[in-house]
């Protein structure tokens, strides 16, 4: 088979995907079927002694063959087996191979491995909390099938080794890779060779070689760790000895092990039963995975990973060997709620419980927002959320959307699920204290210049969290008050039909009054009858001449009162939304890039002076202005403004409802004060009259009259109201339908 320098037959050659000590892993693709695969192969393997070289050769088999026996699991990397089509090309690999052995074979994944993921810059400190749930996820399903399937433990599981798939529609797959040192499960704790990568293997494999399969165990906890957090957990900066002695020092209960950056003793450090560092954990979710971290990272092997996560009949009852799985079982069925409070500039996370109420939501929200009276509330779901509106039988998991959990800054998703507005007139907006962790606030205060690389990098990262925080709040809330705009002016739009059918139905029944007062008129010049009640009836029907003006004037205010505020949430509320979206959402207010760029890329010393002098005013600087910017101020307050003229039209609209339908039946009671007594014959003017009011009476029993007016139609009126997405359950429309 001819072979040029980058294809084999009808296989080129891409790139190496990832090389260590002694072999790489190569990208190929097939020219006429575009089939993708990853071919791992050993180099450099014959300076390895004899001993070493027979073990490397039984680790290789023995991934070869348990890569192509493990393709039911999607949560593995699966061998491939190439077609008789490819047999030259499988057998070009195999000969330019040392040892005789085979090239293993895997499926591709396109978007590289959990560690490279980890190094940009983005993620220096830490994944979003979707992608932290996913890879647990992954590990769940792959190291569990390996135990209790396979009789298989890993013993080298690292972000290295779990790699992703990238979907057509964006989603990421996890999966996990690199059998080499695996081998069969003991039965019963053994003596066996110290594997693995330093900071992810157990303590008993280099204290006491003595192990079982919780050293997967421990892996994952290590590895969830620093992917939630952007680091590892256990000073990796200290010797393999430090590390190693105060692992021996900590409790059950400990997660992380830093050390004193205010205590000058090198030898002195903390022990954490709470990460201590910033991420991007809810949190409501941190609480639960904090636990889970104490079952996984237990230094004592013989009882790691039996403790319930959460102490209940049900998880009791579970075998404790797998603790450590439906533990992360309960992880994965956590549902937290996003929202952001506009007015505090505050973003609040709510654990949805299986029976949650929407009241019992909006207790939760008052309580974490300080708002004083719910039916100041408006919530407005962002555009393309799936539930479209809020509805009379809205419950709290529809507003949960879970592919919007995905917060990471490649996703493109709406930064909450949900916005709350105080649409109470002149409502205020507070802004929010800066997130300053206590590292940083010991540099701004202190004088004294600590150079440790460490402590620089830890300082580091502690300001890349407060950039981008803040930042992304920023967004939020310019994204926030776009939605609000959008809303607000949808909201109006789909009111229009009740303004307009309550204006016919009010030229309709000006109509039939002044058929009436014609009628009456023609009956009284005739005098060819005596009206019943001689006369009496006169004076109802001044009031009710009364009554109709003054509900026509205010039908006539409404009106006005609605296109009013119509015009101006359209001719410049949106479009100033729009301008502040666009030009202030795009621009670095707080310049996270160029110090992204600097020192997350670059590696760049950040000093302890150089922060508090500088960066930590600048952001200062540009934080003020940001929140303090007059237009940003001006958008508020127009938006509150169109969102309470526009509030009063509900209970407006329904109580002019009222008095048309209050004028009609009146209307129909004088037809029967005029009536003459059966002894009396009935003339042709007065059929005409009689005529004319049944008519008007057929037309409101038979709904013709506004959909307003129907006793029907209640419902939906009530209805149309409340989609103004708020839980204003006692709102002055609400207490004169009851």
């Amino acid at each position: 088979m001819a072979a040029s320098s980058n294809t084999v037959g009808q296989w080129e050659f891409i790139r190496k995907l990832g090389q260590g000590g002694f072999g790489e892993v190569q990208h190929w693709r097939n020219l006429s079927t575009k089939q993708e695969i990853a071919a791992k192969v050993i180099k450099n393997g014959n300076n390895l002694s004899v001993d070493q070289q027979r073990k490397m050769k039984e680790r290789w088999c023995q991934e070869h063959n348990f890569t192509l026996a493990s393709k039911q699991m999607p949560s593995i990397v699966a061998g491939v087996k190439l077609g008789e089509e490819s047999a030259d090309f499988v057998k070009y690999l195999n000969s330019h191979h040392i040892w005789q052995l085979p090239v293993i074979i895997l499926e591709y994944c396109n978007d590289g491995d959990v560690r490279n993921r980890l190094k940009r810059a983005e993620n220096a400190n830490g994944l979003a909390e979707y992608e932290v749930r996913e890879i647990l996820r992954a590990l769940r399903q792959a190291v569990h099938f390996l135990h209790t399937q396979c009789g298989v433990c890993h013993r080298d599981l690292k972000p290295d080794n779990i790699v992703i798939q990238r979907l057509p529609n964006g989603r990421k797959l996890y999966k996990l890779t690199d059998f080499g040192l695996a081998r069969n499960s003991p039965d019963k704790t053994m003596l066996q060779s110290v594997v693995g990568t330093r900071h992810y293997y157990a303590p008993e494999v280099i204290n006491t070689g003595v192990y079982n399969n919780t050293v997967d165990y421990w892996s994952m906890g290590i590895i969830a760790y620093e992917i939630a957090c952007g680091e590892l957990p256990f000073i990796p900066h200290q010797t393999p000895f430090n590390i190693h002695v105060n692992l021996m020092k900590k409790n059950s209960n400990c997660i992380a092990i830093t050390q004193d950056y205010k205590n000058e003793n090198e030898e002195s450090f903390t022990y954490h039963n709470e990460i201590p560092v910033v991420h991007h954990l809810s949190k409501p979710w941190q609480a639960l995975f904090t636990k889970w971290l104490t079952i996984a990272l237990d230094a004592n092997y013989k009882q790691r990973g039996t403790r319930a996560l959460i102490a209940t009949d049900e998880v009791q009852a579970v075998s404790t060997a797998q603790s450590i799985f439906t533990g992360i079982d309960c992880l994965l069925d956590m549902k937290i709620l996003t929202l952001y409070d506009a007015c505090s500039c505050k973003r609040l996370e709510i654990e949805l419980t299986p029976n949650m109420t929407m009241p019992q939501l909006g207790e939760l929200i008052i309580k974490e927002t300080g708002m004083t009276e719910i039916k100041d509330m408006y919530l407005v779901l962002p555009t393309g959320h799936p539930h479209k509106q809020l509805k009379p039988s809205t419950q709290p998991h529809d507003l949960y959307v879970d592919a919007w959990a995905d917060t990471s800054e490649d996703a493109g998703n709406p930064p909450v699920m949900m916005y709350i507005f105080n649409a109470a007139a002149g409502a205020k907006y507070s802004v929010p204290n800066p997130v300053l962790t206590e590292l940083l606030q010991y540099c701004i205060q202190s004088t004294s210049a600590n150079h440790k690389a460490w402590l620089m990098e830890r300082r580091m990262l502690d300001m890349h969290y407060l950039l981008s925080k803040e930042q992304t709040n920023l967004k939020t809330l310019l994204f926030g008050l776009k939605e609000y705009a959008m809303t607000l002016e949808h909201e109006m739009i789909n009111f229009e039909p009740y303004i307009s059918q309550i204006n016919v139905e009010n030229i309709k029944l000006l109509g039939a009054m002044e058929h009436f007062k014609m009628l009456t008129a023609t009956a009284a010049q005739q005098q060819k009858f005596d009206m019943n009640n001689k006369g009496a009836w006169k004076s109802d029907w001044l009031k009710l001449e009364l009554k109709h003006e003054e509900t026509k004037t205010a039908i006539d205010k409404i009106i006005r009162h609605y296109q009013s505020a119509l015009r101006s949430i359209r001719d410049t509320t949106i479009s100033q939304s729009n301008e502040l979206y666009n030009t202030m959402s795009q621009a670095d207010k707080l310049r996270l890039l160029p110090f992204r760029k600097k020192y997350v890329q670059r590696g760049a010393v950040l000093p302890c002076e150089e922060l508090r002098d500088n960066i930590v005013i600048d952001y200062a600087k540009a934080r003020h202005a940001f929140y303090s910017d007059p237009y940003v101020e001006q958008l508020r307050e127009n938006l509150n403004k169109s969102h309470c003229r526009f509030r009063i039209i509900p209970s407006a609209l329904f109580n002019a409802r009222q008095n048309l339908t209050a004028i009609q039946e009146q209307l129909l009671q004088l037809q029967l004060q005029m009536l003459p007594s059966p002894a009396e014959p009935q003339q042709p003017v007065m059929n005409q009259l009689n005529n004319a009011m049944g008519q008007l009476s057929f037309d409101a029993a038979d709904g013709e009259l506004s959909v307003l007016m129907s006793v029907q139609t209640e419902s939906l009126v009530s209805e149309a109201l409340r989609t103004m997405q708020t839980l204003q359950h006692d709102m002055e429309v609400d207490r004169a339908e009851q």
